[in-house]
């Protein structure tokens, strides 16, 4: 029997050894809302000491931090050696009833701004609280965001504001930039009309969208000034202004896009390593036709900036 306990007590403490570990913070109270963040810590860091933010996606109507979409992101990125966070944020359109067309564009307009403006508090909070503690540290010049169709748009739209003096941007130092910036089906709301970077250019992006995305558009829907600028309108404003991004095109999917980086995190990877890791300065437009085949250099259109400069 002592042998039975003592081999049961060793599973126990071995499976406790090698599991993931979770940290929760209260990062802000807003309104009503107390938001949270789950840290998971991996076992060893990466030698970038990097961190990826998750925002997850639900139409600002529903989603948790700790729901579906987060559970193959934060395994293999911690496996990588990333620090992974996932945020609350407040839900803007959550029992929104119907009301008139204008009346939705404004709601719509401040649920984005509200999300935006908590992963904002939850980056001012990491910078405050999490840089370095007993178990991991995290570098400051690679903190990497990433979202998925709502917590896409709140990605793009938070560098934007970063880039911009915007929302609550300036709680932050005036020198945090995003490493990078990976958006599934996301957009930009802007009330200015073609989103223009003022103060700083955006962060390495990648952008990744269906063509025939009717929720979120593709490439955008524009009356006067307002608009939501879609992942290809995206695009051809970064080509223009010679920034860094990379844009895979779905010819034929709509928003199911959304979710597709569960299957895609070599693809992941390796926009990380060129983009945030090693800085290489380019302009990559992707029309990725079989999602299970990988892509044909045939189908990518490659400048690099600095040759090009």
């Amino acid at each position: 029997m002592r042998r039975f306990i003592l081999a049961i007590a060793f599973i126990i403490s071995f499976s406790t050894v090698f599991a993931q570990e979770k940290e929760t913070y209260l990062y802000a109270t807003k309104d009503t809302s107390k938001l949270y963040m789950d840290v998971y810590v991996p076992q060893v860091q990466n030698e970038q000491q990097a961190c990826l933010i998750f925002v997850f996606g639900g139409g600002f109507v529903g989603g948790k931090r700790d729901d579906s979409q987060i559970q193959q992101i934060k395994k293999h990125f911690t496996d990588k050696g990333f620090v992974v966070i996932a945020i609350d944020y407040r839900l803007g359109m959550r029992g929104q009833k119907k009301i008139s067309a204008v009346a939705s564009v404004k709601q719509f307009e401040k649920a984005i701004n509200m999300a935006a403006e908590d992963l904002i508090s939850a980056i001012d909070y990491t910078l405050k609280n999490l840089l370095d503690t007993k178990k991991y540290k995290i570098n400051p010049t690679n903190i990497i965001l990433m979202g998925s169709s709502a917590g896409a748009i709140t990605v793009l739209e938070t560098d934007y504001a970063l880039c911009n003096g915007y929302l609550n941007s300036n709680i932050l130092p005036a020198d945090f930039r995003p490493a990078g910036v990976i958006s599934y089906a996301g957009a930009i709301f802007s009330t200015h009309g073609k989103p223009k970077y003022k103060n700083h250019e955006p962060a390495p992006t990648l952008l990744c969208h269906g063509t025939i995305d009717k929720l979120v558009y593709y490439n955008k829907l524009q009356v006067f000034n307002f608009g939501l600028f879609g992942s290809s309108s995206l695009a051809k404003q970064f080509k223009k202004n010679g920034y860094s991004y990379y844009i895979r095109r779905y010819p034929d999917l709509g928003h199911q896009v959304a979710i597709r980086y569960n299957d895609e995190f070599d693809f992941l990877d390796r926009f990380i390593a060129d983009f945030v890791f090693t800085h290489k300065n380019l302009q990559i437009d992707e029309i990725f036709h079989d999602p299970t085949i990988e892509p044909k250099w045939t189908n990518l259109r490659i400048r690099d900036l600095e040759k090009a400069s």
